[in-house]
C-alpha cells in the first residue's frame, strides 16, 4: 500500500471523530503536519516514501480519536471520543425506527385499515417519535460522557495502537457490473410480460378434468402498467448509462434516488386505489406484497439519501482542505 493511502486513512479516521463542520480545516491541518514531519525525515515526495516511515510518523501522531479530541471544544455534551459511536448508533436507530414505521403504515394501508385518513397526524407521530428517540440517545450518551470524565481518552492512550489497523476509506462509487446487468434484464422482462403477455400471469385450476385459466391482474391494475413501464424504461436507461461511464457520479446517484421516489409514488397509488387482482380471494395477499415492496423501497431510498448527503459533505470538506493546502 502506498504512502498516500495510509495518510488518507489516518486523516479520514480523524475527521470521522469530529463534527462535520469542523472536518475540512482539521483534515487540512493534519495533512500539512504529516507532510512537515515527513519532510523533517528527508521525505519530500510521497511517491518515494517508504511505507515503514509513513507508518512510523502516523504512530507518532497517535490514535485518530485522541488527536481529534485536541481539536474539539474541551467542554461538550458529547465529547469526540464518544461522538463517532453516538453518530453510528443514532443513525442506525433512527433509520430502523423510520423503516418500521413505513412498513407498518404500508401494511395497514395494504390491508385496508385506513391509516392515511389523517396523514398529518400520522407523520406527526413519526416526527415526534424520532425527536423523542434522538433526545433519549443524547441524554444517555451525555450521561456516559459526564461520568467517564476523560477516562475513555485515557484508556485509549494507554493501549498500544498500530496504524495498520486504520480502516479503509470508503469507495462506494464503483460500478457493480453484475448488479446493473441483472437490473437491466429484470426490467426488460417486466416490460415484455406486463405489456405483451399479461395473460401469462394467470391462475390455473383443474376441475373434473377441465383446465381453467383465470387471469389474475384486474383491469384497474392494467392502468398502472404504463407508469410502471416508464419507471422500468428509465431504470434501464440509467443503468446502461452508468455501465458506459464505468462509475457512479453524484448526478446519477440522485437520478437513482428520484426513480426510487417515483416508484414509491406508483406503489402508494396502487395501495390506495381499486383492486389489483381479478381474483378477490388473493387481493389481501397482493396488497400485502405491494406494501412490503413499498416499505423496502422506502427504507432503501432513505439509506441512499443519507449516503449521498454524507458523500457530498465529505467531498466539500476535502475540497476545502485541498484549498487550504
Amino acid at each position: 500500500m502506498n504512502a498516500q493511502e495510509w495518510i488518507d486513512r489516518y486523516v479520514n479516521a480523524v475527521g470521522s471523530a469530529l463534527p462535520v463542520r469542523e472536518r475540512g480545516d482539521v483534515e487540512a491541518e493534519i495533512r500539512s503536519l504529516i507532510q512537515d514531519e515527513l519532510e523533517a525525515r528527508d521525505v519530500t515526495n510521497l511517491e518515494d516514501a517508504d511505507e515503514a516511515t509513513v507508518l512510523a510518523v502516523l504512530e507518532q501522531f497517535g490514535r485518530p480519536e485522541a488527536l481529534a479530541a485536541r481539536y474539539h471544544a474541551p467542554r461538550s455534551l458529547i465529547g469526540p471520543a464518544l461522538y463517532p459511536t453516538f453518530r453510528i448508533v443514532t443513525t442506525i436507530v433512527l433509520l430502523v425506527l423510520t423503516g418500521v414505521w413505513v412498513f407498518g403504515i404500508a401494511v395497514n394501508v395494504g390491508m385496508g385499515r385506513g391509516m392515511l385518513d389523517n396523514p398529518l397526524a400520522t407523520v406527526g407521530g413519526l416526527v415526534g417519535g424520532l425527536f423523542q428517540t434522538f433526545g433519549t440517545l443524547v441524554f444517555v450518551f451525555a450521561l456516559i460522557e459526564t461520568f467517564s470524565h476523560g477516562k475513555i481518552e485515557a484508556e485509549a492512550k494507554e493501549e498500544a495502537w498500530n496504524p495498520r489497523s486504520l480502516p479503509k476509506v470508503e469507495t462506494s462509487e464503483r460500478v457493480k457490473v453484475g448488479e446493473l446487468v441483472v437490473g437491466i434484464g429484470f426490467n426488460l422482462v417486466a416490460i415484455v410480460i406486463f405489456n405483451a403477455y399479461p395473460e401469462w400471469i394467470s391462475a390455473i385450476s383443474v376441475t373434473d378434468g377441465q383446465v381453467t385459466v383465470t387471469p389474475l391482474l384486474s383491469e384497474n391494475f392494467m392502468t398502472f402498467v404504463p407508469w410502471l413501464t416508464l419507471m422500468w424504461s428509465l431504470t434501464i436507461a440509467l443503468n446502461a448509462y452508468v455501465l458506459a461511464q464505468g462509475q457512479w457520479r453524484p448526478l446519477t446517484r440522485w437520478l437513482q434516488i428520484g426513480l426510487s421516489l417515483f416508484g414509491l409514488a406508483i406503489l402508494g397509488w396502487m395501495l390506495v386505489d381499486g383492486p389489483l387482482l381479478a381474483w378477490t380471494a388473493l387481493e389481501p395477499v397482493a396488497r400485502l406484497v405491494v406494501a412490503i415492496v413499498f416499505a423496502v423501497t422506502a427504507i432503501d431510498a432513505v439509506v441512499q439519501v443519507y449516503r449521498q448527503v454524507k458523500r457530498q459533505v465529505a467531498a466539500t470538506d476535502n475540497a476545502g482542505g485541498a484549498q487550504m493546502r
